[in-house]
C-alpha cells in the first residue's frame, strides 16, 4: 500500500453514512445488437443510440407491425414486466441490462411470454424502449418489439398498471401470469416505482393493490406469483394488501443491490417446467443468491424470500394478537421492555448506524419479544415460519418478512405514521403504533444524571471503564455504545481528539452498572503490500455472535473529478476475528428520491483512496469541568493518500505501541434520547512510544 501523508485538509463527514452509489454501462441501439457475449451485469455495449430523426422514420412502419406479433396459440406462462426506469435507467441503463439478460436467458418462447411495459425514464439506453410516450412490448428473437400505445403514460398511477394487465391478458393468454415489478421500492409506508418523468412520483401499497386486484387477471382468478425486484418491499403490509391476488410473493426484506435478480433463471424456470410459484420462487431466490456469492469479491447484503400468500392473514393474525396484550401493557409499565426488544431487533434500509425506515424482520423481533410475551411471540415466529416457503439471504437474522415498527427516526416519524395510517393494515397494530409512539414522545421515562458523573477504570482491566445508573436510568436503558477518542497532535490547541471506535461490547448488569471491555484495538485497512492505515469505525449492528461496522473513505485523489465518498463495511465474527469486509457502497448526501439506493461500489488493485478521519474540540465549561459531548465542536480533516496493492482487507487489532485515549459512553434509552458521559483517560499498553497518535504512527516515515 503506497500510503503519503496530505496534511490537515478540513473536512466536515456526516456520521449518519450514506449507501448508494453507480456504475457505468454503455449505450446500446437494439436490444439484439448488445447481447453477444454479455454476462450479467456487464454492459458490454458499444453503439450509441439513434437520434430522434431515425425514430420517426421507423414509427409509421413500427405501428403497423405491432398486432402481427399477437400470440396465435397459449403458453404455458405469461410473464408480465413492468419496468418504471427512472434514474435506474436513465444515469446507469439498469433497465436496459435487466431486458437484455432476460433475452439472454435461454428461455423457451413456446411455453413463456415475456410481456413488458417500459417506460418511466428520461433516458434508455437502448432504442428498442422509446423515450416518448409509454408503451407495452413483446421479447422476440432477442430483442423487444413494441405491440401497444399505452393510453395511460404515467407509471405511478394505478390505471397504468391494471391497463398494461389487462392488454397482457388479453393479447397473450396463458395457464398461469405472473408479474414482476421493477424499479425503487421504500416498503410499506414509502411505495413502489419512481416514475422520474412525473416527479418521481410512487404508488402507495394500497394503490398498488387496487391497481392489481382490479386488472382482468384477478377478475378471473390470481397471479401465480408476483415479484419484486425493488428495495425492501419483503414486508408483511405488502404481501396482506396482495394476499388475496397471488398465490405467492416474491421479495427482498433489505435494499437490493445494484445488479437486483438474476434474470438467467427464466431458462431454468422453462427448461423445468417450473411454473407453480412455490417452484420458481425456489428457483429465483437461489439463483438471487448464487449470483451475488459468485460474482462479488465483498458480497453485498442480500435477501429474498418466497412468501405462501394463503399463510399471510395467519401471521396477521398473530401481529394482531401481540398487539393487543402489548397494547394493553404500555400502562403497566412493559414499554420499556417492548423497545428494547425492538431495539434490538434486525432493522433493514439502514444508513450507518441508525434506521431511516424503522423496518424490522419479524421471526428476530418474535425472538426478542419472547422475554416478554412468549405465548404471542411463539405463535408469531411459528407463523412466520410456515408462510416463508424459501429465503435465501446472507444476513444474520433475517427470517424472510419484516414488518414497520417506528423507533429509530425521531425526525420523520410523525409524517410516516400518518402515511402508514393510510394504508390501514391491521387496526389493532396501528393503534399499538400510534399508543407506542405517544408513550416514546411523552414525558421522561427517567431522570438522567449520567453526565454529572465520571466513568471509572475497571480494576480487573487496564482498558475497561465503567458507569454506575440510578434505577430509573436502567429501567428505561435500552444500549450503549464505548466511544473512543485520541488527541489529535495536528491540532496545536490540543483540545482535538479523533475520533476511532464506537463500539456495543457494553454490558449493564442488574445493579444499573454499565461496563465495557474495550480492550485497545481499532480498525486498519490492509492490502497485499502488508501496510496499515487506521480508520474510524462505527457499529451498525450487534448480535450475539457477530458485530458489523461502518467507516467511510473517498475513493480517488482529492483534487480529482471522479473522486467519491465510498462505504466500507466490515464484520467480526467467531470466524473472523480481526475483521473481514463484508461490502463496498458508493456513498452520496441524498438520491432526489424517498426510497433507498444501494449500488456497489469496487475498492481494487491501483485504486486510490483518501482517508477521512472524524475529529472534535472538547468544550469546557468555566470550571475546567467537560461540556456535554454533542457541544463538541468538529474539527475533522482528510489525513492520508494511499494507492490499493493487490486485494483490500481489514484488521481490528490493537496497536504495536503504547498510546493513550479518551473514552466515553453514548447511552440510549427506550425513549429515543442519547446521553453522554463525562470521559476518561485510557492507556492501552504495547512498545514504548513517544507521544505519536496512531494516525502518526501511520505516516511517520511519509
Amino acid at each position: 500500500m503506497k500510503r503519503r501523508s496530505i496534511g490537515f485538509l478540513a473536512i466536515i463527514t456526516a456520521m449518519m453514512l450514506g449507501t448508494t452509489g453507480c456504475a457505468a454501462l454503455g449505450s446500446i441501439s437494439h436490444l439484439s445488437e448488445a447481447i453477444e457475449d454479455n454476462s450479467k451485469k456487464d454492459g458490454g455495449v458499444t453503439e450509441d443510440k439513434k437520434d430522434s430523426k431515425d425514430k420517426d422514420d421507423d414509427s409509421e412502419k413500427e405501428s403497423k407491425s405491432k398486432k402481427s406479433h399477437k400470440n396465435s396459440g397459449e403458453a404455458k406462462e405469461t410473464l408480465m414486466v413492468y419496468m418504471v426506469g427512472s434514474n435506474l435507467e436513465s444515469e446507469i441503463g439498469a433497465a436496459t441490462t435487466d431486458l437484455q439478460e432476460m433475452a439472454l436467458s435461454g428461455y423457451d418462447a413456446d411455453d413463456m411470454n415475456i410481456v413488458v411495459c417500459a417506460g418511466g425514464a428520461s433516458k434508455w439506453w437502448n432504442t428498442s424502449v422509446g423515450d416518448d410516450g409509454l408503451s407495452m412490448y413483446i421479447m422476440e428473437d432477442k430483442d423487444i418489439i413494441p405491440v401497444y400505445d399505452m393510453k395511460n403514460e404515467n407509471m405511478a398511477e394505478p390505471e397504468t398498471l391494471t391497463e398494461f394487465i389487462n392488454e397482457a391478458k388479453e393479447e397473450y393468454p396463458a395457464e398461469n401470469y405472473s408479474l414482476i415489478l421493477w424499479n425503487h421500492g421504500g416498503g410499506a409506508v414509502i411505495g413502489y416505482g419512481a416514475d422520474e418523468k412525473y416527479g418521481n412520483e410512487m404508488l402507495s401499497v394500497s394503490q398498488l393493490g387496487e391497481a392489481i386486484s382490479g386488472s382482468d387477471v384477478c377478475s378471473d382468478g390470481k397471479f401465480e406469483w408476483i415479484g419484486f425486484d425493488a428495495c425492501m418491499m419483503g414486508m408483511i403490509e405488502v404481501a396482506d394488501t396482495l394476499k388475496d391476488s397471488a398465490n405467492y410473493m416474491i421479495a427482498s426484506e433489505e435494499v437490493e443491490a445494484q445488479d437486483g435478480w438474476n434474470y438467467s433463471v427464466l431458462g431454468d424456470i422453462t427448461e423445468n417446467g417450473a411454473y407453480s410459484g412455490e417452484e420458481a420462487g425456489e428457483l429465483i431466490t437461489k439463483a438471487f443468491a448464487k449470483f451475488y456469492d459468485d460474482t462479488y469479491y465483498y458480497v453485498p447484503d442480500y435477501t429474498l424470500s418466497c412468501i405462501d400468500m394463503s399463510k399471510v392473514g395467519d401471521v396477521t393474525d398473530a401481529i394482531a394478537d401481540f398487539a393487543k396484550k402489548a397494547d394493553g401493557s404500555l400502562v403497566k409499565g412493559a414499554y420499556s421492555k417492548i423497545a428494547r426488544a425492538r431495539d434490538n431487533t434486525k432493522s433493514f434500509g439502514n444508513m450507518g448506524n441508525a434506521s431511516l425506515y424503522d423496518y424490522v424482520d419479524l421471526g428476530c423481533f418474535s425472538r426478542e419479544i419472547a422475554k416478554v410475551f412468549p405465548d404471542e411471540a411463539k405463535n408469531l415466529e411459528d407463523a412466520i415460519r410456515n408462510c416463508v416457503v424459501h429465503n435465501m439471504t446472507n444476513v444474520s437474522r433475517a427470517s424472510g418478512l419484516s414488518v414497520y415498527f417506528p423507533y429509530e427516526n425521531l425526525d420523520a416519524m410523525d409524517k410516516m405514521v400518518k402515511i402508514y395510517d393510510k394504508e390501514k393494515y391491521n387496526s389493532d397494530y396501528i393503534s399499538f403504533i400510534h399508543d407506542f409512539k405517544d408513550t416514546m414522545h411523552g414525558k421522561d421515562l427517567a431522570e438522567w444524571t449520567v453526565a454529572k458523573d465520571d466513568p471509572v477504570a475497571e480494576t480487573s482491566s487496564n482498558t475497561g471503564y465503567s458507569i454506575q445508573l440510578s434505577e430509573g436510568e436502567t429501567e428505561n436503558f435500552s444500549k450503549a455504545y464505548s466511544s473512543i477518542w485520541e488527541k489529535n497532535t495536528g491540532d496545536e490547541s490540543g483540545e482535538s481528539y479523533i475520533f476511532w471506535l464506537d463500539s456495543d461490547n457494553t454490558t449493564l448488569d442488574e445493579n444499573g452498572k454499565l461496563s465495557t471491555d474495550f480492550d485497545g484495538r481499532i480498525f486498519y485497512l490492509t492490502d497485499d503490500s502488508g501496510d496499515k492505515v487506521p480508520v474510524f469505525a462505527m457499529q451498525t449492528e450487534a448480535a450475539d455472535d457477530y458485530s458489523e461496522y461502518v467507516t467511510q473513505v473517498m475513493k480517488g485523489g482529492v483534487f480529482s473529478s471522479d473522486t467519491h465518498n465510498v462505504n466500507i463495511h466490515f464484520r467480526v465474527d467467531k470466524d473472523h476475528p480481526n475483521g473481514v469486509i463484508t461490502g463496498v457502497y458508493r456513498a452520496v448526501s441524498g438520491n432526489g428520491l424517498d426510497c433507498p439506493e444501494k449500488k456497489v461500489d469496487t475498492l481494487e488493485d491501483g485504486d486510490p483512496l483518501t482517508i477521512l478521519y472524524f475529529a472534535r474540540k472538547i468544550k469546557f465549561n468555566d470550571d475546567g469541568s467537560v461540556e456535554p459531548f454533542e457541544t463538541w465542536e468538529e474539527s475533522s480533516f482528510v489525513g492520508a493518500q494511499m494507492e490499493i496493492e493487490g486485494k483490500l482487507g481489514v484488521s481490528f487489532e490493537k496497536p504495536a505501541k503504547e498510546h493513550d485515549y479518551i473514552g466515553l459512553f453514548s447511552i440510549h434509552d427506550t425513549q429515543g434520547k442519547k446521553h453522554y458521559s463525562n470521559y476518561l483517560d485510557i492507556h492501552v499498553d504495547g512498545e514504548e512510544g513517544n507521544g505519536m497518535s496512531v494516525y502518526d504512527e501511520a505516516f511517520a516515515d511519509e
